[in-house]
């Protein structure tokens, strides 16, 4: 073989693992940074426009790009993105319940706790998903170690409950809300595994924000939330335009194709690591930006949720296969 040919061989393949390299740590850096920075974000804007419509400007328009990009991508690699009808219907049923129920859910109850423990909660979806795929879908089953990971997960919403119970009725009901939106996310992944949805994760994702979005506007104005929008001076100041830009940029979209790329060049259970790392920089940015502070029991209570994070994703074990 001639060395000489052999080595730009040698060297683009070192390049490429390089390059793979440094994509895989952004990815990460992205889905763990970005996602988890997303709760004080949905904070801030919450503090000044009303939450559906808050929300519901999220999704449509963070929908709307995904398609945009979708489509000039399309048209650049020859390839056509089209939806059946069967497709549609399973995006618009998606799109309700993982951001209509789900994120009404969560920036509704931002409007009482603080951004550090709504991060805590929202981290309990991987518990409510594994649970799921037990006892409904039968595709994992029980070890010791990811029941240990469910009952502490519990445990951890408890405590965190009973803390609020000390203070306002207000921050009560918001954590129940926010709990119920884990259930709608957890229950609408598990449908989606039954569902027929569009090949393109990008097209699937753009459909069911725009769909769900549109469906937070409709919540809106049935809420009453259109006259009680904020003055322009508020509404464009620099505080809610820079939070807005980044739950539909950053949270949004480049988290997003961070993921989507991550899911398809890494294991499952290592990409799920997010769950239990978003709540640890959700906590340090509210103490840090936002002065929120946690009690000791909430300091408890939050460790346990990650630590029933923690176990439930390492514990898991597939279901052995039936044989005929």
């Amino acid at each position: 073989m001639d060395v000489e040919a052999a080595e730009p061989v040698a060297t683009c393949t070192v390049g490429y693992a390089r390059g793979v390299k440094i994509r895989r740590l952004l990815a990460y850096s992205a889905i763990y940074i970005l996602w988890g920075g997303s709760f004080l974000g949905i904070r801030e804007v919450v503090a000044v426009v009303p939450p559906f419509f808050a929300a519901g400007f999220r999704f449509f328009f963070a929908g709307l790009i995904l398609l945009l990009y979708a489509k000039f991508a399309a048209r650049k690699s020859g390839e056509s993105y089209s939806i059946t009808r069967e497709q549609w219907l399973s995006c618009l049923l998606i799109g309700l319940i993982m951001f209509t129920f789900e994120y009404a859910c969560l920036f509704w109850a931002e409007l009482h706790i603080s951004s550090g423990i709504a991060s805590v909660i929202s981290a309990t979806i991987p518990v409510w998903i594994f649970a799921g795929e037990v006892f409904l879908l039968r595709t994992q089953r029980i070890t010791a170690k990811s029941l240990t990971g469910i009952a502490l997960g519990f445990l951890g919403v408890v405590v965190l409950t009973w803390q609020s119970t000390r203070g306002s009725a207000g921050s009560v009901t918001a954590m129940l809300v926010a709990l119920l939106g884990t259930f709608f996310w957890s229950g609408g992944t598990l449908l989606s595994r039954r569902l027929s949805l569009p090949a393109s994760r990008v097209v699937s994702a753009g459909t069911q924000m725009a769909i769900g979005g549109a469906l937070l506007f409709a919540v809106s104005a049935i809420a009453g939330e259109f006259p009680r929008l904020p003055a322009p001076q508020l509404v464009f100041s620099a505080r809610i335009i820079l939070s807005m830009s980044y739950l539909i940029v950053a949270a949004s979209i480049l988290a997003f194709t961070a993921y989507v790329w991550l899911l398809s060049h890494e294991p499952m259970g290592r990409v799920a690591s997010y769950a239990y790392v978003n709540p640890v920089v959700a906590l340090a940015l509210g103490a840090w930006l936002a002065s929120e502070r946690l009690s000791l029991l909430q300091v408890l209570g939050s460790a346990l949720v990650l630590a029933g994070v923690f176990a439930t994703l390492t514990g898991k074990a597939a279901a052995p296969v039936k044989t005929a």
